[in-house]
């Protein structure tokens, strides 16, 4: 099966480009303008200046391989979302959702994530957790948008190939099989109430 891949462009801070990808079974305008919205529903969250960029096409993977298929692309590409909130900011600190699926492979349930990163201060409390409206913002935000895309949101979880993992402790090698690469389709979201933090680049 063929998966629509989103590339979510960051710019405009200190610690910028970022990058959120996102994946679909279809893609259509519709679901192009609800991540679109997703994300100016989080304007107010990170500093101003900021912009989020959802593109009007991208590549198609293949779901077993993770080679390129060919491109998606729609009619009108999504006003770029440009942040609103005030105050100070740490440019690798801010919030993550859970992307929740039922799907297990290879022993772990399989999940996908979106970094809300940066966050203005006033998203946190002062022991470092989010506070509660920051957290139902984000709750809004994700719930909206898998109600306007339905199960066609996905977490592709990666191909392997086969290797031989090493154990340090016991000094024992492990065969590991190699797996082809699968979708599994988002059926909720978690937001973890504490401060996510990503590691800088090398300066």
């Amino acid at each position: 099966m063929a998966l629509q891949r989103v590339n979510v462009a960051w710019q405009n801070w200190p610690g910028a480009p970022g990058l959120s990808t996102f994946f679909f079974t279809t893609i259509s305008q519709a679901k192009v303008d609800a991540l679109r919205t997703f994300f100016n529903s989080l304007a107010g969250m990170v500093p101003s200046g900021l912009t989020i960029a959802v593109p009007g096409s991208g590549d198609y993977i293949d779901e077993g391989t993770g080679a390129i298929g060919g491109t998606w692309a729609v009619g009108t590409t999504p006003t770029v979302v440009t942040g609103t909130g005030a105050g100070a900011y740490a440019g690798n600190a801010g919030a993550l959702i859970h992307w929740l699926t039922s799907t297990i492979v290879a022993g772990r349930r399989v999940r996908g994530r979106t970094f809300i990163v940066p966050a203005i201060s006033t998203q946190f409390e002062t022991n470092g957790s989010l506070t509660s409206a920051a957290i139902t913002t984000l709750t809004n935000a994700g719930n909206t948008l898998l109600t306007a895309v339905g199960t066609d949101m996905a977490v592709w979880s990666r191909p392997i190939k086969a290797h031989t993992k090493y154990d340090p402790k016991t000094g024992a090698s492990t065969a590991v099989p190699a797996r082809a690469g699968s979708a599994a389709a988002v059926t909720g979201i978690r937001i973890p109430d504490l401060a996510i933090s990503l590691r800088s680049r090398r300066v």
